[in-house]
């Protein structure tokens, strides 16, 4: 990566954390049951926590179920916010822990969901072991990073994944970029979120070691401006 391209991700990145510091209580509290209010969200979600479980990646990526002694599939979420998704993800048997770039966000996860692991850190330097996870998640968080800078950040996550594991994103869908300035009743914000093509994010993994699983794509519903996508893909 040059000078240049090194800068602007400290940009963006340092942007993106303000922002999301900012506004961390109020998402959190407005977000708190948007699953009951989702069902395509739900269904992708369930049928993903099939598929982790259906083929655990490794032996190493499990961890053992104190009451049972079953190993449960290992499972990250990238981009975790204040944890929801994360907990959604734990409530469907799987051992789940989420990181996320703003501390706000992650105090926020902890405080709302205690019995979860989750960490301040970066999908651009991901600092997970090499080859541990049954599954990753990455729900709207790869919008805020630069499409340019996608395939280094999927790569990063076919680093962490063991062969066979799943990796799961969701991500609006378009070819633009937006800045955002209001959001969750704060004004004054600086916010990036790239809408993305379905098939050029196929592509991106692809180029990076990911075999296509399934795409679903729905229209908008509510307050939403455009088309939903969804990509879940196996580390090859």
């Amino acid at each position: 990566m040059s000078e240049t391209s090194t800068q602007a991700e400290a940009e963006f990145l340092a942007v993106t954390r303000a922002a999301y510091d900012t506004v961390a209580v109020d998402y959190a509290e407005q977000l708190a049951d948007d699953l009951e209010n989702h069902p395509f969200d739900r269904a992708v979600l369930g049928l993903y926590a099939e598929l982790v479980h259906a083929a655990p990646a490794a032996d190493a990526g499990t961890a053992a179920d104190a009451e049972t002694g079953a190993g449960r599939p290992r499972v990250t979420e990238v981009g975790c916010g204040p944890g929801r998704i994360t907990a959604h993800l734990a409530g469907l048997g799987l051992e789940a822990a989420g990181i996320d770039l703003s501390p706000a966000m992650v105090a926020e996860a902890g405080r709302r969901h205690p019995g979860i692991a989750f960490a301040v850190g970066s999908m651009t330097a991901l600092d997970l072991p090499d080859g541990r996870l049954d599954g990753l998640v990455a729900w709207y968080s790869v919008i805020h990073v630069p499409p340019a800078e996608h395939r280094a950040v999927y790569a990063g996550f076919h680093r962490a994944l063991a062969p066979g594991g799943h990796l799961l994103l969701a991500f609006q869908c378009g070819d633009e970029r937006r800045a955002i300035t209001d959001a969750y009743g704060h004004s004054g914000l600086r916010l990036d979120a790239y809408r993305l093509p379905p098939e050029r994010v196929e592509d991106d993994l692809a180029a990076t070691g990911f075999a296509h699983v399934a795409r679903l794509t729905r229209a908008p519903v509510g307050p939403e401006k455009s088309p939903q996508g969804y990509l879940i893909a196996r580390a090859q």
